[in-house]
């Protein structure tokens, strides 16, 4: 149970970072705050399109990962293209830090 547990974990380090919609969907953030892995959504709102974070907490279960805003988002992750796909929200792909920009590791 515990190996599992780490799995899920070495998985979800991979994710974070910022990505982009592929489609024009809002971007999104994934981080670790202390042993949880969270979710920022970056939607804009109102008439003067004012940016509204939306933070939820990613979370696994049965070995799929999803987040729960309300209803369930499943997301899954292809390593070989480096693709984030949160259902039914699409692709996103991971923002590349601008050079001379220190990255959190």
């Amino acid at each position: 149970m515990l190996q599992s547990c780490d799995v899920a974990d070495n998985r979800r380090d991979m994710l974070c970072g910022n990505w982009e919609s592929v489609e024009g969907k809002p971007d999104v953030l994934i981080y670790k705050e202390g042993e949880a892995y969270k979710v920022t959504v970056f939607r804009r709102s109102g008439l003067r399109r004012k940016l509204k974070p939306e933070t939820y907490l990613l979370q696994e279960e049965n070995g799929n990962l999803f987040m729960n805003t309300g209803f369930r988002i499943d997301v899954s992750y292809n390593e070989a293209t480096d693709v984030l796909t949160f259902s039914p929200n699409g692709d996103y792909v991971r923002v590349k830090p601008q050079p001379g920009h220190p990255t959190e590791e």
